[in-house]
């Protein structure tokens, strides 16, 4: 059959009323369903467009009921049939097509996408349609997001889909699907699967903000508290407190018979994860707020006095007392408290995925203060009770709480005795997960294979940077457990799939003419060939999450045998975008996509930090090899995670540092220090910075000149303290700043001018105004805790941009003092003065130890302190000078000729930092040290000059410094002064 005898494809193009399109189009779906060639061929005649058209021209209002239909073959008795307009049984019609197309496989999404079918479905969604389309349209949503990932298997790194289906005109229509409190099985299953869309498919930061803002989490919390209510564990006393800080009217009713718990779980881990601003924006929903109150304090009953007229008061003398233990502790086991925790050799190395984030010591977060949730030991509860998804979404949802520091650290005891066990056992190929078939999941394999898959994330995330988890997952057999997993995902396994590619595609994708609509995609990869891979990739960061402290557990993997597989993941895939669906390409020489390459980057890295793996293990397996091609790989994240793991090969004792020093990849790394990827910069100059030292003369100034002078000079000289503007808590009216914390619990800085803090009420405002209007506005955050989040979130961004900032300065100021160590080193020193400027480079120097006023409030004077800059900074810095201090007599008269420098040098004496009091007691030592007799005079004209400065005040009050490296240091500068000049 061709187009032109084809009778529905001319019923379709000529019909002249609705009801003539919707009985063609159910004729349509009857011929599609189960049959992919006739898909085939009908997307080729260009169904696709046809069906847009459809799609598009439908707006529900026509008033004529429909003849007949049904919803792919279910009557949905809460939305009945003969209550649907003809528009609507078009829609619904055309919606099951789509459906059934997508069905056909990978190749069939593209011509959905490049088509306006997507957002048509999406705008009838947010139209408040009836339920019998809402289902169906999820439904389809769904179906295409499961294929979508099977297109390409470096999703997320491709997010078209993601960008349709959260448009910002129709994302709050989530919220209000999830919102919906109907027992019909019916409701149940839209709520189900508009959370299961957005556990699929968000992964972009951008997108989970979005939908944060938009009620979607407030929604998923309630619809949480519901199953609370429902399972009878609302705390004692929670009906006192409705309508308390934040806290609903009244008890969610109790979720129905038909919820299910797994799907709210899964979308609430998804969207809280690595974002502490929005795991307390969940935590303090009214939902969570009304089923898990905040405890009060609790007073004494002889602190409650009575008025005249019976009225209860405190008296003035009463003390609250706070009640520590939470009510929920007694559903949950007792467990041996922490006797003691592993000690490290190496300090923690960033999370898997953010490898630039080297926290600097002024904005680190540190635990928070506040309460626990009682949310908290209710997932510990449901990971010991629960089956199946339930059981693993509710781990998953509890160990994102634990990664951002909203759970309390005696509960880490906890976390070892009943969490770790359970995921280690599921990773037993015995363990039976309980799980039906559950095709709202993802119908394209097992449903077990699909949760056994979360679980190696899940124990990467849980036991990363926390000496005591991975002590109780190595004691658990995780490491053994662990390599034999990843050596069996190289293992052959075959698949019956069908192939809908023809010859006649073939030829008809060769023409670049013919639209994309009407032409098939990418065949893409098997369902079982994305499932392995993505388990590979979970073992992997499992992999690097226990190697990251203990030599000992580097080694047990290595006698495991896990380094081929390892160096093997770092191999990527070819380019080809075909695949033969009918086998699963997971082998060693078929190569890895994206997300799985950068788990391998992170693996290799924590095993690169022990010198002996490094020397034996990794020079074994030519490890140098595939990360020099994945340092130029297209994808810019690859190149950065390539890169952190070349780090640890160009220390001074790696013997792969000779195979770095090319001028190819010297060239390469000057080229990725100027990059406009932050942490593409951070990791190319940490990188350099240890090429560049102890290294020959010529590869140091080959080095300094690939990154230019006059690049480094503005580098050392930026402020990024002064890159940005104060903002103001939302509660308390009060500046955040350095030594202050945000809502969030984290460290911000204090130290910028507050320029912008009138507009921020405006902007917020201008904010809540223009996001008022949508169709789930009573799901929507009120006013004040909406400019709360918002704020909290700005203020974030805005001190992670400080923070990266600062890390690139510290280590382009680490570049400048490595290149000054080592024979011949005046060399690079001259250079470096006569192309910054003599003058410029000590400026640079005196700003950064230069004591300066601290604004706290606008009204308040500015006093004087120490520096406001980080520790590591001035560390940086004062090892520069010790290294000019250490040259020639002419650099040590250069630094006295400066007019501040070694003024303001002496505020360091007293700084809370023992290394840097050190250093300073260094420099007084270089200062005055005679390289021979000759040098005699200078010394001792230095001697006085600083003695005149204070110096010697300075070095007498660090006699009796806690610290025995500063005693025993400054014992030695003072001898050297008696020597020189009288004291």
């Amino acid at each position: 059959m061709n187009p032109e005898t084809s009778p529905l494809l001319a019923q379709l193009l000529n019909a002249e009323t609705v009801a003539e399109q919707v009985t063609t189009l159910r004729l349509l779906k009857h011929e599609l369903i189960g049959y992919d060639q006739r898909k085939e061929a009908w997307v080729h005649w260009g169904i696709i467009p046809l069906l847009s058209r459809v799609l598009l021209s439908k707006t529900g209002g026509s008033k004529k009921p429909a003849v007949a239909g049904e919803q792919n073959g279910v009557t949905d008795r809460s939305d009945a049939i003969n209550d649907r307009t003809e528009d609507e049984e078009a829609c619904l019609q055309a919606t099951i097509i789509v459906g059934s197309l997508a069905q056909g496989g990978p190749a069939f999404i593209s011509p959905i996408l490049s088509s306006s079918i997507v957002p048509s479905l999406l705008s009838i969604l947010a139209s408040d349609c009836s339920q019998s389309l809402t289902l169906p349209i999820l439904k389809t949503f769904n179906t295409i997001a499961d294929r979508y990932i099977l297109q390409n298997v470096n999703w997320p790194q491709d997010n078209h889909l993601a960008e349709l289906l959260f448009a910002p005109d129709h994302i709050s229509c989530y919220a209000h699907i999830i919102a919906r409190s109907s027992p019909s099985p019916a409701t149940q299953s839209c709520i189900s699967l508009a959370a299961t869309l957005i556990a699929k498919i968000c992964t972009d930061e951008s997108h989970k903000n979005a939908l944060a803002e938009y009620g979607s989490l407030d929604a998923l919390a309630m619809n949480l508290a519901s199953f609370v209510v429902a399972q009878g564990f609302v705390l004692p006393g929670a009906e006192n407190h409705l309508n308390q800080d934040g806290a609903l009217s009244s008890l969610p009713p109790p979720a129905p018979s038909t919820a299910k718990l797994a799907p709210i779980l899964r979308a609430a881990s998804v969207l809280v994860e690595n974002s502490k601003s929005r795991a307390e924006h969940f935590l303090s929903s009214p939902g969570i707020l009304t089923v898990f109150p905040g405890r009060l304090p609790e007073f004494s009953p002889t602190d409650i006095k009575k008025n005249p007229w019976g009225m209860p008061y405190l008296s003035g003398t009463a003390v609250p007392r706070q009640i520590h233990s939470n009510p929920f502790d007694v559903i949950l086991p007792s467990v041996p408290l922490n006797q003691s925790s592993a000690l490290s050799n190496f300090p923690p190395l960033v999370p898997m995925g953010s490898f630039h984030k080297r926290s600097l010591s002024f904005l680190e977060s540190s635990p928070s203060d506040e309460e626990e949730n009682a949310i908290i030991p209710w997932l510990i509860h449901l990971v010991r009770t629960e089956s199946g998804m339930s059981r693993v979404m509710a781990a998953r949802l509890v160990t994102a709480l634990f990664r951002l520091e909203l759970v309390k650290k005696h509960r880490i005891p906890m976390f070892s005795f009943i969490i770790i066990p359970i995921l280690l056992q599921m990773l037993d190929k015995t363990y039976d997960f309980k799980a039906a078939a559950d095709p709202e999941y993802d119908g394209l394999i097992k449903t077990t294979l699909r949760l056994k898959e979360e679980v190696p994330f899940i124990l990467a995330a849980l036991v990363m940077d926390t000496n005591e988890l991975q002590k109780h997952a190595a004691e658990g057999n995780a490491i053994k457990k662990l390599s034999q997993l990843l050596k069996e995902t190289y293992n052959t396994h075959q698949v019956n799939a069908k192939v809908t590619w023809s010859a006649e595609t073939t030829k008809n994708d060769l023409h670049s003419e013919i639209s994309s609509e009407v032409q098939l995609g990418s065949v893409g990869f098997s369902p079982m060939t994305c499932h392995i891979l993505r388990y590979r990739e979970g073992i992997l960061r499992t992999l690097a999450s226990l190697a990251l402290f203990s030599d000992d557990y580097r080694k047990l993997f290595c006698e495991n045998g896990v380094v081929p597989y390892v160096i093997n993941a770092l191999k990527p895939r070819p380019s080809t975008t075909t695949e033969d669906a009918t086998e699963t390409k997971n082998g060693s020489s078929d190569g890895n996509p994206i997300p799985t390459i950068l788990a391998a980057c992170g693996a290799t890295r924590a095993l690169t930090r022990s010198v002996s793996v490094l020397r034996t293990s990794m020079i074994d397996a030519g490890v140098a090899t595939p990360l020099l091609e994945l340092f130029v790989h297209p994808d810019i994240e690859v190149q950065v995670a390539a890169t952190s793991v070349l780090c640890n090969l160009a220390l001074d004792f790696s013997p792969m540092r000779e195979s770095l020093v090319s001028p190819e990849t010297l060239s390469t790394l000057c080229d990725h220090a100027h990059s406009p990827n932050v942490k593409l910069r951070l990791e190319s100059l940490w990188v350099l910075k240890h090429i560049v030292y102890n290294a020959a003369n010529d590869l140091r100034i080959k080095i300094i000149n690939g990154l230019e002078p006059s690049w480094l000079g503005e580098v050392m000289s930026t402020d990024p303290i002064n890159k940005a503007g104060f903002l103001q808590d939302p509660d308390t009216g009060s500046l955040l700043g350095m030594g202050t914390s945000n809502s969030a619990g984290e460290k911000v800085d204090l130290l910028n001018p507050l320029e912008d803090v009138e507009n921020v009420d405006e902007t917020m405002d201008s904010a809540l105004e223009a996001g008022s209007n949508t169709s789930s506005e009573a799901f929507l955050p009120d006013a004040t805790r909406l400019k709360k989040l918002a704020l909290s979130g700005e203020l974030y961004r805005k001190n992670q941009a400080r923070l990266d900032d600062f890390a690139v300065q510290e280590q382009v100021l680490n570049i400048v003092r490595n290149s000054m160590v080592g024979n011949e080193s005046s060399e690079i020193v001259d250079l470096l003065l006569k192309e910054i400027g003599h003058n410029d480079f000590l400026d640079i120097l005196a700003d950064k130890v230069r004591p300066r006023p601290v604004p706290t409030r606008r009204d308040s004077p500015s006093r004087p302190t120490t520096p406001p800059m980080p520790s590591e900074i001035l560390l940086a810095v004062t090892y520069v000078i010790i290294n000019i201090a250490a040259g020639p007599p002419r650099y040590r008269d250069l630094l006295f000729s400066h007019r501040t420098l070694l003024k303001d040098l002496q505020c360091l004496y007293e700084y809370p930092n023992s290394q840097i009091r050190v250093n300073c007691v260094w420099v007084a030592l270089n200062l005055t040290f005679a390289d021979n007799h000759s040098d005699q005079p200078g010394c001792r004209e230095r001697a006085l000059k600083l003695k005149a400065l204070g110096y010697v005040d300075r070095l007498r009050a660090l006699e009796k410094d806690p610290d025995l490296n500063v005693r025993e240091r400054n014992k030695t500068a003072l001898d050297q002064f008696r020597s020189l000049i009288d004291l």
